[in-house]
């Protein structure tokens, strides 16, 4: 059966049909209506009436739990803000009492390896003068033998002698309060005026030599008022003496018996 269609130019061979609507083409909806335009409103007033009822068309359109919504997103917002900066404002703070601690806290454990230190040494020590003491008086055991021997050896490497047993003796006699205060003195002013500038300012020698001979003469003095005191004390006696030779001069002298 012969075709109808007549053969086709290469014109309509190589046509382009558009299948998807276009602006031009009739739509299915109908046109919106047009608004009325009121006689004598100027172009002002028409945008104006149209906003108008633009903002009522949406506001009617809104339900009643947008417009809470809408309204608390404004208070959210305010709280969300607060939240946030309260957050900031905490992880400030704790990052700075975080440090804080650290910080001491390694203050105090530095302080306390400070005295754990100290206290061991005291220990050591301790145990040390008692191990001499022990040695001393010829008690002590193999392990003290071994640690004075060592603390020995440690001090002859370093030069050092240890430390004395028994501490200095903290009460002074009167001698060493005033007496050798005085001769020290004394001595210390002879020593300046000797040497080169001795030599050289001989006019100080004699200001020394009088300080010295004034200080030499107190303590002179001194010692003979001592013992000018002590001579008194032994022929007068002492407090004891007094009071017996007192009590004996009071005591009622005995009635004589007979006719005379």
């Amino acid at each position: 059966m012969a075709s109808r269609i007549g053969p086709r130019s290469v014109k309509d061979a190589t046509r382009f049909t558009s299948t998807i609507p276009h602006a031009t083409s009739k739509s299915a909806t109908s046109a919106a209506p047009k608004a009325s335009r009121i006689p004598g409103e100027t172009p002002e007033q028409r945008v104006r009436r149209l906003r108008q009822a633009h903002l009522a068309a949406q506001k009617a359109q809104v339900s009643k739990a947008d417009r809470v919504i809408d309204a608390s997103r404004r208070f959210f917002d305010v709280a969300h803000r607060w939240t946030v900066g309260g957050l900031v404002m905490f992880t400030v703070v704790a990052g700075v009492v975080s440090v804080y601690s650290v910080w001491d806290m390694l203050r105090y454990n530095r302080a306390r390896r400070a005295e754990w230190i100290e206290a061991q040494r005291k220990f050591e020590a301790d145990e040390l003068s008692t191990a001499r003491l022990a040695y001393l008086k010829g008690d002590a055991t193999e392990e003290q033998i071994a640690l004075v021997e060592e603390a020995n050896r440690e001090a002859e490497e370093k030069g050092i002698r240890l430390p004395p047993l028994l501490s200095p003796p903290e009460h002074r006699t009167h001698f060493e309060e005033h007496v050798k205060t005085a001769f020290d003195a004394g001595k210390a002013a002879e020593s300046k005026g000797k040497g080169l500038l001795g030599f050289l300012w001989g006019g100080s020698n004699s200001n020394t030599e009088s300080s010295t001979s004034g200080a030499v003469q107190s303590v002179g003095d001194a010692a003979k008022d001592a013992w000018e005191k002590e001579k008194q004390n032994q022929q007068n006696g002492g407090p004891l003496d007094q009071l017996a030779l007192d009590t004996g001069s009071s005591a009622p002298e005995p009635k004589k018996k007979g006719w005379w």
